[in-house]
């Protein structure tokens, strides 16, 4: 077995086995990010959507009797960057998202439902690029904000 190729091919196909027994795709995830792309398309087709990086996820324990998962994510692209920090409360199915921009300046941010009910809820980011949302109800949301010069920001979608 002299063929580099095949060699490759083999390899590929042994590594496509082990990821499909040990980390299978989660049930429904294809159709969930289908239905974020659609919505994406379908309510912004010029948006382009920024690069997301997973910074950090943990369990912690919150209040005096229910524990919440908290994860922060990060979003880049053109010289911005966005942190957004969600702790979900496991027992209320609420969530809350505080976000960090930079550079900072003072923006209206909106989150959208993606799919669902399409709910919307707006805000501001402060002069310092800090905003926060206290109450949202579990889903897949999208982060807008407008910058300067109408430059316009987009999360794609992620679950909370």
């Amino acid at each position: 077995m002299s063929d580099p190729h095949l060699q490759e091919e083999l390899l590929f196909a042994g590594v496509r086995r082990a990821a499909e027994a040990f980390d299978p795709v989660p049930a429904g995830m294809v159709a969930r990010m289908v239905a974020v792309t659609r919505d994406v398309a379908d309510h912004d087709p010029d948006l382009e959507l920024q690069l997301l990086l997973v910074v950090e996820r943990s369990d912690e324990l919150v209040g005096t009797r229910g524990g919440a998962r908290s994860y922060t994510l990060r979003f880049g692209g053109e010289g911005v960057d966005l942190l957004v920090r969600v702790g979900v409360s496991e027992d209320e199915g609420r969530a809350r998202l505080d976000g960090w921009l930079v550079p900072a300046e003072s923006a209206p941010v909106q989150i959208r439902e993606v799919g669902g009910e399409g709910r919307t809820y707006d805000g501001v980011a402060e002069a310092s690029g800090r905003f926060e949302f206290t109450d949202l109800p579990t889903g897949f949301y999208r982060v807008s904000l407008k910058l300067a010069d109408d430059q316009m920001f987009g999360t794609p979608g992620f679950e909370i």
